[in-house]
């Protein structure tokens, strides 16, 4: 029997020895330690990735043709695109590109961590397990995300400009950064409590029943943005895959209400910003509302990835009742093996790693497509 997810188990486990290391003491030193083993395990392991994935086959197909000399309506978000032709044309192959990507992915990731997370080694744990898409597939993405996310800090001390300026960058690499904008409503108030549960009730509804009116507010959104917004809008409503009912909206709905049960206790003592605290509930609502849309969940839900992130780390500290505060982070370190062990068990995550073996592009793309085939 294979198995695929092995090589992913043993990274979650060097990650687990990291926080345990890093809890050990509260001194600086401790911390800043493990956070330089945490980055340097991720480039080391993600950073020379092989053909993983499945959407290396569209990036690699792009980098192969891409050149300096030549643009044309087809290519991505402009900051995306000059960094690919730029690397092409100055010779260098495909996988160091992804390397490069994936080091500035992990000094912003890291930026990020050092200001919003109290742990760092769990908050790569929780991200390689339950955010993989985004970390192999998303290039364009993930790297709009980290850029944007930045823009917290300044949110926070109001210093609007700085704060639009690093969210318009974003876009340069994915145009559904623009998201981010809304960042500035979501640091006013903490969400409603009694609007939070009636939302969380008719989501539930709309979920189990698998309501499906995405298509409707898409359409209306692309006609009104234009451009590639409207090209973006026609991906969503020209597919017809759904997301679908999965055991994982157990755990986002579970830790809903853990936080939700919580509510007073946080807003109270302020122990989370309302941009953290209103987005995760952003991530959590769209995950329920628009589970008929592969894509929908795919392109927006992720984009508030760092919320629920930041709130799953930090689970102990929005906890009232201290007994369950010494107990709550080992459930999520075994749900994050977990999650790890049936995500990555299948054919397109078998790890390689272009350090030991050059891989063939044709073999990995017969791969992907005999997966696709199994599932239609």
């Amino acid at each position: 029997m294979n198995f695929f997810s092995l090589p992913y188990l043993a990274l979650i486990l060097c990650y687990v020895f990291l926080y345990f290391y890093e809890k050990s003491s509260q001194q600086s030193n401790n911390k800043s330690v493990a956070g330089f083993w945490c980055a340097f395990i991720f480039v080391l392991f993600f950073g020379f990735r092989g053909f993983i994935g499945s959407d290396w086959f569209n990036y690699e197909n792009y980098y192969s043709e891409a050149t300096l000399d030549v643009w044309t309506a087809f290519d991505y978000e402009i900051g995306f695109s000059f960094l690919v032709k730029l690397f092409h044309d100055l010779g260098f192959e495909y996988s160091f590109f992804v390397f490069f990507i994936t080091l500035i992915q992990v000094v912003l990731w890291h930026r990020f961590l050092k200001k919003e997370s109290y742990n760092i080694s769990l908050a790569y744990i929780v991200l390689i397990s339950c955010f993989p898409l985004l970390i192999i597939d998303l290039l364009r993405n993930f790297t709009a995300i980290l850029i944007a996310v930045q823009s917290i800090e300044y949110i926070n001390k109001n210093k609007k400009i700085k704060a639009f300026l690093i969210i318009l960058f974003s876009m340069s690499f994915h145009l559904t950064g623009i998201t981010f904008l809304f960042l500035f409503f979501l640091k006013r108030n903490y969400f409603n409590k009694k609007v939070l549960v009636v939302l969380l009730i008719f989501g539930t509804i709309v979920y189990f029943l698998q309501i499906r009116f995405i298509d409707s507010i898409m359409a209306s959104l692309g006609a009104v943005l234009g451009g590639r917004f409207e090209y973006l809008a026609g991906t969503v409503t020209e597919s017809d895959a759904s997301y679908g009912i999965r055991f994982g909206i157990l755990e986002k709905i579970f830790l809903f209400i853990l936080v939700l049960s919580n509510y007073k206790y946080i807003v109270n003592n302020k122990v989370i910003s309302p941009i953290y605290f209103n987005s995760f509930f952003c991530y959590c609502f769209i995950q329920l509302y628009f589970s008929t849309s592969d894509a929908m969940i795919n392109r927006f839900a992720l984009l508030f990835f760092w919320a629920y992130l930041i709130i799953l780390c930090n689970l102990k500290d929005l906890i009232k009742h201290r007994e369950l505060r010494k107990t709550v982070v080992f459930p999520v370190i075994l749900f994050c093996f977990l999650k790890t062990y049936i995500t990555f068990n299948n054919p397109l995550y078998r790890y390689t790693s272009v350090i030991f073996v050059k891989e063939s592009y044709y073999d990995r793309a017969l791969i992907r497509d005999e997966f696709y085939e199994s599932k239609e």
